[in-house]
């Protein structure tokens, strides 16, 4: 399963999501208004994305770091 889909995401489109539901999109729907379908998971008040997603969407790659060190590890060097 690819790692933007959560086994519990409901993949629904936009106009149906409701308030603290998982904006992510999960899949390209060309039937449906937007064209994707979105996870629709549980959100608390203040995200617009489940853990899962949120997870993901905040991660930092290693790459992108002048030292190639999480920041969390160049405090700890």
């Amino acid at each position: 399963m690819p790692e933007n889909i959560r086994p519990t995401s409901r993949d629904v489109p936009l106009i149906q999501l409701g308030l603290n539901q998982c904006r992510f999109p999960v899949s390209e729907d060309r039937s449906v208004p937007g064209g994707y379908r979105f996870c629709a998971g549980p959100t608390s008040a203040d995200r617009v994305y489940c853990d899962h997603h949120h997870g993901i969407v905040t991660a930092v790659d290693p790459r992108r770091t002048r030292s190639g060190l999480h920041p969390a590890q160049r405090r700890a060097a």
